[in-house]
């Protein structure tokens, strides 16, 4: 069943069974002592929609000081609380718990009249960002829809929460996250909040770049990180997020992605890529550098300079370093020596991540000849690796020690000899003999 599909069929009779059990612990222990509590947001869309969920949310009217009471047994986070959340550990899994939000007075008593619901339910729900995050489940109401999520789900329209300008000035990242669920979910934004991300667009400065970042990687390792990309252009967000990305509209390389801009090209990579973030990253920083005239910087450093702002871990920024050195659409994998020397200097577990990248490269061009040429340089890649060759110092066949039994002073002469003497296994792996090398040391050459 595809993704329409399950979007057409909706699952309407959800029960206590289908609830994360942390989530439904939280909630039945608020209800028994006296504090209405519901499940709430993402979780609840994906189980109306047919699908499982990690993000599980819990609404209640306690507050944060009462839940600190209630699971005193429990660690509780006190990260949020001065907004009236908290986090509960059960399991060692994070559970968000948030008081109803206080609104200033309900705008269709009509709604609640057909509920035995307090208008606090109504009022959390009504200040959440869009119609399809407001479906809430308690375990007596079943399931509660007061703006037409399951509408909106049906349509497959983010739309937001009544006035959407509101809902921005509530939290500005919602027009960030607005983008991020359009591609996770293959929704589309609604004109009136599209309209209003427009206007606002300048606002998304106020938001630290932690949570930027955190909505950007799920965008990018989404289903679909070209539209993405095209709909933060399209809502004025990407000069502010993404400024070298945007200097890419309307440049030209005809070298390697003819008759497109370097936009249109990168972008057409995102899609192409397995959804690895480390990858998609590569992609969409390796030649941001090019519309900058006369630029002395280096790809990895703009990359990591980007990365930084963002801040990625020194993890990520190591590995795409690595990977954006390389110019992956011209290294050549059918040649052993290519092979022996990329993983001496990259690793060998970033040389199947080239291959990656060139496989998108070729998809983009639809190149047939050259997928074939690409089937060839993985089998090569994978009859190099099986041989183990040496690629580092710890695979010679003599050591440091080695040298200074030979007279050789330990420091910077040893260290280049070994280097140049992994330089020549390298290129000859049937070389790394003990006595081949030391044969070179003495005479300079071997036979």
């Amino acid at each position: 069943m595809d993704k329409k599909e399950k979007n057409q069929k909706l699952n309407l009779k959800i029960e206590s069974k289908d609830i994360d059990p942390g989530a439904l612990f939280i909630i039945r222990r608020l209800n028994n002592l006296g504090y209405k509590a519901f499940a709430v947001g993402g979780g609840i869309r994906s189980l109306v929609m047919g699908e499982r969920s990690n993000d599980w949310d819990v609404t209640t009217e306690a507050t944060a000081e009462e839940m600190d009471k209630v699971f005193k047994d429990f660690r509780v986070i006190p990260v949020g609380k001065r907004y009236g959340t908290v986090t509960i550990v059960i399991n060692s899994i994070n559970y968000q718990v948030t008081s109803f939000r206080k609104g200033e007075g309900v705008k269709s008593r009509k709604q609640l009249d057909k509920s035995s619901l307090t208008s606090g339910l109504f009022e959390d729900l009504r200040h959440r960002d869009f119609t399809i995050n407001t479906l809430a489940w308690g375990e007596e109401s079943g399931l509660i829809d007061y703006f037409n999520g399951l509408g909106d789900i049906r349509q497959k329209v983010i739309r937001s929460v009544e006035e959407p300008e509101e809902r921005i000035k509530e939290d500005t990242l919602r027009m960030l996250r607005a983008v991020r669920l359009a591609c996770e979910l293959d929704f589309n934004i609604d004109q009136d909040t599209l309209k209003a991300i427009k206007e606002k667009s300048g606002l998304i400065n106020k938001v630290s770049p932690e949570r930027i970042r955190d909505e950007l990687v799920k965008i990018l390792i989404s289903n679909f990180p070209k539209r993405g990309c095209k709909l933060l252009r399209q809502l004025g967000l990407l000069q502010f997020i993404l400024p070298e990305l945007k200097r890419c509209v309307g440049f030209y390389r005809e070298d390697f992605c003819p008759n497109k801009d370097l936009f249109e090209y990168i972008t057409n990579l995102l899609n192409n890529l397995p959804p690895d973030l480390a990858l998609r990253l590569v992609a969409l920083l390796g030649e941001v550098t090019q519309p900058i005239s006369n630029s002395q910087t280096s790809r990895e450093e703009v990359a990591a300079k980007i990365l930084r702002r963002l801040k990625f871990k020194n993890s990520i920024i190591k590995k795409v370093g690595i990977l954006v050195q390389e110019d992956w659409r011209v290294i050549d994998f059918l040649n052993p020596k290519n092979i022996r020397q990329f993983v001496s200097k990259r690793g060998e577990e970033n040389i199947l991540s080239v291959l990656e990248l060139k496989r998108a490269d070729i998809k983009i061009g639809k190149k047939i000849a050259k997928l074939k040429q690409l089937e060839k340089m993985e089998q090569k890649v994978r009859e190099v690796l099986e041989e183990k060759p040496p690629v580092s110092l710890k695979d010679l066949a003599i050591n440091g020690k080695d040298l200074i039994d030979l007279g050789y002073q330990e420091g910077v002469e040893l260290g280049g000899i070994l280097k140049e003497l992994l330089e020549i296994v390298i290129d000859k792996p049937e070389l790394n003999r003990r006595e081949k090398l030391l044969e070179f040391l003495e005479t300079g050459s071997m036979k």
